[in-house]
């Protein structure tokens, strides 16, 4: 006996059907664990450390001002201690972080008017530089 008849005659279909249903249970199953497994981790690893909580957790110092603000004079002398501690050259990259270091508010929107002004000058290859003259002139109308 060959074929369908083989099949029938032990049962195939119904073995052929009950494994399926195995595979796709243990594959739903499988889906279900991985989901949840973000939940059931912090119980399995055994770090020693407690959760902290936002009480205990060191808040960032605030920032000069809550707005960024509109006058460039402004923007320019919150931007002078990063002046100071870099490079004549630099890459924006550094500028960002030390933006974000000392707090400042809105670091992209006060960069893009320095450089709108023509301030921050960019040298090419992500390196700019400060236009100290025009940084003065800036300071003096703004008097």
């Amino acid at each position: 006996m060959y074929g369908l008849e083989a099949i029938n005659a032990a049962n195939g279909w119904s073995m052929a059907l009950v494994g399926i249903l195995i595979v796709f249970t243990g594959l739903s199953l499988l889906s279900f664990v991985i989901s949840q497994l973000h939940k059931f981790l912090p119980f399995v690893e055994k770090t020693g450390e407690r959760p902290v909580d936002s009480e205990a957790r060191p808040q960032k110092k605030p920032g000069p001002v809550e707005k960024c603000p509109a006058d460039l004079k402004v923007q320019a002398a919150l931007f002078e201690p990063i002046i100071e501690e870099l490079a004549s050259n630099f890459p924006l990259t550094e500028l960002y972080a030390q933006a974000k270091e000392h707090n400042l508010p809105h670091p992209h929107l006060s960069i893009s008017a320095l450089r709108e002004a023509t301030i921050l000058v960019p040298l090419g290859d992500g390196i700019f530089t400060w236009d100290k003259e025009r940084l003065t002139i800036v300071c003096k109308k703004a008097d």
